[in-house]
Formats: structure tokens, C-alpha cells, sequence
């Protein structure tokens, strides 16, 4: 993406929250079921929604995103909540996982890096998840409403799957979706996977 602070200026100027406190609880439901407690790593986790979710459930939260501000957000509404989350300010672009995780988790987020920068994060996701962890991703699709206004990667169908075929896919699903949080209503052409590690 050109302008990689454009959601941190964004979410310096909304009053109130960008992305209405939204939380993907079905999805995040799945990963709850199988790996019950552990470490989650957040790519790219804007307002924090499904970080705190997760925290809440017991899990071990690291958060990371681009902006400082957005994750002080998150410390501040993890505090209030009750739960304690861990954050760490990175552009994904560049970005190393440390750390071995149960699940790793990156909503809406991956289609702002270059295609090769993609290969890579997802090769590190991969990687430093433990066996019978989860990963879960959420990516936009070619199509989308948003493509000619961005410059983004946009997914091919099935593209996502691909990544993951030497894994369990216990979820994948290319569907379109009605985005009321911000500016006019305007659909996006999404792309998810959730798979376990054999």
C-alpha cells in the first residue's frame, strides 16, 4: 500500500471506533474449540476486537500492528476489560516472527503487502506455529470494491487455499460481505482460511 500510516491517521481523526468494535467470533469460536488455551499472535490488529476476545477466553495475546496509536488503544480497553495483552509495534512488510504460537491470526490485513511480502509472512506463519496449531486468515479477493482506489494485492480464487495445502483445512469460504463500519456501505470480496498444522 502507498501510504502505510493511512489507518493510523485514520483512526487518529474517528471519534469514537473505525471498525465499531467488531469482533469475527464465529471464526475465532473454531480456534477456541481445538486449542482451548496457548499463544496467539494478532497480524495486523487494529482495534484490538478480536485480541481482547481472545484474552478473555485466557489465551496469551501478542498484538501487532503498524500504528502506536491504535495499539495504546488496545492496552487501554485491555485494562479495562480486565485482560492483559501484549503489543509490539511493526510494519508487516519487514516483519519476523519470534516466537512459536498456537494460532496465529491476521484479518484484513495481509492484502496491503506486495505479493512477495505476503509469500513470506504467511512461510513465517506457517512456521512458527506449533503442531495442531491454528491459523487463520482473512484476506480481499480480485473484485473488490475498494480495488482501483488502493494499491493493494488482490487475491485470486482459490489463491489463499493454495498456501495451505499441506495443511489441514478445516475451514475456507470466498463470499462477498456488506462493510457498514466506515463511509458509505460497500461490499468486499473476501477470501478465509482456517487450517491446523498436521
Amino acid at each position: 500500500m502507498e501510504d502505510k500510516y493511512y489507518f493510523d491517521k485514520l483512526y487518529k481523526k474517528t471519534k469514537g471506533s473505525l471498525w465499531k468494535g467488531s469482533v469475527h467470533k464465529n471464526r475465532l469460536n473454531i480456534l477456541i474449540k481445538r486449542i482451548k488455551k496457548g499463544k496467539i499472535l494478532d497480524l495486523g490488529a487494529g482495534e484490538g476486537g478480536d485480541a481482547i476476545y481472545l484474552a478473555k477466553k485466557g489465551f496469551d495475546v501478542t498484538a501487532v500492528d503498524i500504528s502506536k496509536f491504535v495499539l495504546d488503544g488496545i492496552k487501554k480497553l485491555a485494562k479495562k476489560e480486565g485482560v492483559s495483552i501484549k503489543t509490539e509495534v511493526a510494519d508487516l512488510e519487514d516483519y519476523k516472527i519470534e516466537k512459536e504460537y498456537d494460532g496465529i491470526i491476521s484479518f484484513a490485513t495481509l492484502h496491503f503487502l506486495p505479493k512477495d511480502k505476503i509469500n513470506n509472512i504467511i512461510k513465517d506463519m506457517k512456521e512458527k506455529t506449533n503442531k495442531k496449531g491454528i491459523n487463520i486468515i482473512l484476506v480481499f479477493r480480485k473484485g473488490d470494491s475498494s480495488e482501483g482506489k488502493f494499491d493493494m494485492y488482490y487475491f485470486k480464487d482459490n489463491e489463499l487455499k493454495e498456501y495451505y495445502k499441506d495443511w489441514n483445512i478445516i475451514k475456507y469460504e470466498e463470499y462477498d460481505d456488506i462493510d457498514k463500519c466506515h463511509g458509505k456501505p460497500h461490499i468486499h470480496k473476501n477470501a478465509l482460511i482456517i487450517a491446523e498444522k498436521k
